[in-house]
């Protein structure tokens, strides 16, 4: 898969790539032994193996030279959540270190945090990843590193995790001051849903679960009228982003934090937005209707 495709050109791949998928231990010693298997090969046996959670089929790659690419860890995100953990292990064992980067930089915390796996979180925790680490913003560099003042980390825990998860990157040294993590924690919309197609509804129990977050970030320093800083067409504001997913609660408490509704982004201000695309209670609220 990542070598221009030889591995499919040699003989007994099918039943390899199976057997790996399949934890078939036996008939994977059995085709890695009986020639000189190429890292390619090994590798995309390994792929096949990380993929389906099948942890001692990978160990016994990894020890026969399956490389580590730059991309490899990420498969293991795809594995059932209980076999996550101990195939990363494994990566740690063959001289992987939780903070490599991938292509462009990016690390794996972000997408530990969104596969949502609160064990694996922690052991990432655990084993020195850095939540100020994240993917270049301007793509520079393919084999380059990652940016060291990165917010990606706390923001995707803003918008989709739990307070519990913001609080454990808090407590590992995640720094507000590097993004805008309210800002994602209050645009956070239902799944599925895109507020640049139409009128978002987000249920009142949706809407309020990023409240808790919100609070415990503004405990922390983040401020309720700060402006997202991006290269990109945003709403800018919290409050803005909060209108614009239709988050009543979420604006409901920005205002009683003191927020400016009259704070112009690119988007125009919350109450432009809101007299625009918003339901009569957003408007009611903002006092537009």
């Amino acid at each position: 898969m990542l070598f221009n495709g030889y591995a499919f050109s040699q003989l007994d791949y099918a039943q390899f790539s199976r057997a790996c998928r399949e934890g078939d231990m036996s008939t994977v010693e059995s085709i890695v032994t009986s020639q000189s298997r190429t890292p390619a090969f090994l590798h995309e046996g390994l792929f096949n193996a990380l993929g389906s959670g099948n942890v001692d089929v990978a160990r016994y790659l990894l020890d026969s030279g399956a490389p580590i690419t730059k991309i490899t860890p990420s498969w293991a995100l795809a594995a059932p959540q209980g076999q996550q953990k101990p195939l990363f292990e494994l990566f740690l064992q063959h001289g992987w270190i939780v903070n490599t980067p991938g292509f462009y930089g990016a690390v794996l915390l972000p997408s530990v945090i969104r596969a949502g796996n609160d064990a694996l979180l922690d052991w990432f925790l655990e084993n020195g990843a850095d939540p100020n680490l994240g993917k270049q913003q301007d793509n520079r560099d393919r084999f380059g590193g990652p940016e060291t003042n990165s917010c990606e980390a706390l923001e995707t825990a803003a918008e989709i995790g739990t307070v519990e998860t913001v609080q454990k990157l808090l407590n590992a040294g995640a720094k507000i001051d590097n993004g805008a993590p309210l800002y994602h924690a209050a645009g956070a919309c239902p799944p599925g849903s895109n507020p640049h197609a139409g009128l978002i509804t987000s249920s009142k129990e949706f809407d309020g679960a990023r409240i808790s977050v919100m609070k415990l970030l503004v405990k922390n320093g983040a401020r309720v009228n700060d402006k997202l800083i991006s290269r990109h067409m945003t709403a800018q504001y919290p409050i803005v982003n909060a209108v614009m997913v239709g988050a009543i609660e979420r604006v409901k408490w920005l205002l009683s934090e003191g927020t400016d509704p009259d704070m112009k982004g690119q988007f125009g201000s919350a109450r432009d937005y809101a007299r625009k695309v918003s339901s009569d209670e957003t408007k009611r609220v903002l006092q537009v209707l």
